[in-house]
C-alpha cells in the first residue's frame, strides 16, 4: 500500500525559547583589573538579530516518500543462482582465447645465438693461427737478425785483420795481394815503392769502421786508422763476393803518375796522363785557347799542392757537357774527379792542358778502367 504524500515546508523557530549558551569568559591583565562584576561583552554576528531564522522541515519518513519509486525487499534478494563450474568454464574459455606463442621469434633468436658463436669460434681460430704465423714470422726475423749480426762480427774481425796484416807487410808483394783490382794495380805499387820503403809503423788502432755506400755498390767500409809512428790514414775497403775484404791503394796515397808539382813544372807534352784532380768552371782563356767559343775552361786543382791548370775541352762536345752537368750536380762547387790529360806539342800556354777523357767521378774506380771500352 503506497504511502500519502504529504508537501514539504518551513517551519520558524523561536530562538527566544533556546536555552541561554553558557558565557565564557577570556581573561586578561586588564580584566583581572576590573573583576568578575562587570558585565561580558558579547560578539554578535554580522546579521540583524531581529531576522527571522527559518529552518528546513522534512515530513516523517513514516508519513511521506522521499524517493519516487521505492524497491521492494524482493527486488532486494537474488533469486538467481551460479554454477561455479560454469565461472571456471569461462575462465578456461578466456585463457584459451589468448594468442599462440610465437615459436618462430624464439627459433630465429636461438640461430642468430648459434651463428654468433661460430663465427666467435672462427675468429679464435684464425686469431690462433694469425698468432702463430706471427711467432713464426717473428722468431725468423729474430733468426735472421742474429745470422746477420753473427756475419758483421765476423767480416770487422777479417777487416780488422786484413788492415793489421796489410800495415804489418815489409814487401811489395805482400800488400798487392790486400789490395783491389791487383792486375791493375801491382804494377803501380811496384813502380810507386821503387825508391822508397813500403810502410813505417804497423796499425796501432782503428779509429771509427762505417759501411760505405759508393755509386749503387754498398759492400765497401770506410776506416779511419791510426799507425804506430803517429801517422793517421784514411782506408776505403771493398768486401768481394766470396766475403774477402780488399783495401784500395790508389785512394789511400792519392796515386798520381807522376808529383802534380812536377807536371806542371816540367810539362811532359806529347804525352797522356791521368790525375786524380778537383775540377771547377772558369773563364781564363789565352794563348792558343782564347777563344771561348772554341772552348771551355775548368780549373784544375789537387791534394797537397797549391799549383793551379786550367783544362780545356771543345765547347760543344759531349765532354765538356758531362763535366757542366757532374759541377751542376755537385751543388757548383769543386768536384774529385779522375781526368786523362795532355799537353799538346809546340803549345805556348804555360797553364793550359788539354782534358782527353772524363774517367771518374770520384777518386775510385768502381770498375777496372782497362776493361772500359
Amino acid at each position: 500500500m503506497a504511502r500519502e504524500e504529504k508537501p514539504v515546508r518551513l517551519r520558524p523557530i523561536d530562538e527566544a525559547a533556546e536555552k541561554a549558551k553558557p558565557v565564557i569568559r577570556l581573561a586578561n591583565a586588564e580584566t583581572l583589573q576590573r573583576g568578575n562584576d562587570v558585565a561580558p561583552i558579547r560578539l554578535r554576528s554580522s546579521h540583524s538579530e531581529t531576522e527571522e531564522k527559518q529552518r528546513l522541515e522534512l515530513p516523517s519518513r513514516d508519513e511521506v516518500e522521499l524517493r519516487t519509486h521505492q524497491p521492494g525487499v524482493e527486488v532486494l534478494i537474488e533469486t538467481e543462482t551460479y554454477n561455479p563450474e560454469s565461472v571456471e568454464q569461462a575462465w578456461d574459455v578466456s585463457s584459451a582465447e589468448r594468442k599462440p606463442i610465437p615459436w618462430g621469434w624464439f627459433v630465429l633468436t636461438a640461430m642468430i645465438i648459434a651463428s654468433a658463436a661460430i663465427w666467435s669460434l672462427t675468429r679464435v681460430e684464425e686469431s690462433k693461427e694469425q698468432i702463430g704465423q706471427i711467432e713464426v714470422e717473428t722468431q725468423s726475423v729474430l733468426e735472421h737478425e742474429e745470422k746477420e749480426e753473427l756475419e758483421a762480427t765476423l767480416l770487422i774481425e777479417r777487416i780488422d785483420k786484413e788492415m793489421r796484416d796489410f800495415f804489418a807487410a815489409t814487401e811489395v808483394d805482400d800488400l798487392i795481394r790486400r789490395v783491389r783490382q791487383p792486375e791493375r794495380v801491382g804494377p803501380l805499387m811496384r813502380s810507386y815503392y821503387a825508391d822508397k820503403k813500403v810502410f813505417s809503423g804497423n796499425l796501432k788502432s782503428v779509429k771509427s769502421l762505417q759501411p760505405l755506400t759508393i755509386g749503387n755498390s754498398g759492400n765497401f767500409w770506410k776506416a779511419n786508422v791510426l799507425r804506430s809512428a803517429g801517422k793517421t790514414e784514411n782506408l776505403i775497403i771493398e768486401i768481394l763476393e766470396t766475403g774477402e775484404p780488399k783495401i784500395d791503394w790508389e785512394t789511400m796515397v792519392c796515386y798520381q803518375p807522376m808529383e802534380w808539382n812536377d807536371f806542371v813544372a816540367q810539362r811532359p807534352q806529347g804525352t797522356s796522363m791521368d790525375f786524380r784532380v778537383m775540377v771547377e768552371m772558369d773563364s781564363f782563356y789565352s794563348h792558343e785557347f782564347a777563344d771561348s767559343n772554341q772552348w771551355k775552361s775548368f780549373r784544375l786543382t789537387t791534394l797537397g799542392s797549391e799549383e793551379t791548370l786550367f783544362g780545356y775541352t771543345p765547347a760543344d762536345g759531349e765532354l765538356t757537357k758531362s763535366l757542366i752537368d757532374f759541377i751542376h750536380k755537385n751543388g757548383d762547387k769543386k768536384a774529385n774527379v779522375i781526368l786523362r790529360l795532355s799537353i799538346p806539342e809546340t803549345i805556348q800556354s804555360r797553364r793550359g792542358v788539354v782534358i782527353e777523357k772524363f774517367l771518374s767521378p770520384r777518386w775510385i774506380y768502381l770498375d777496372s778502367p782497362d776493361s772500359r771500352p
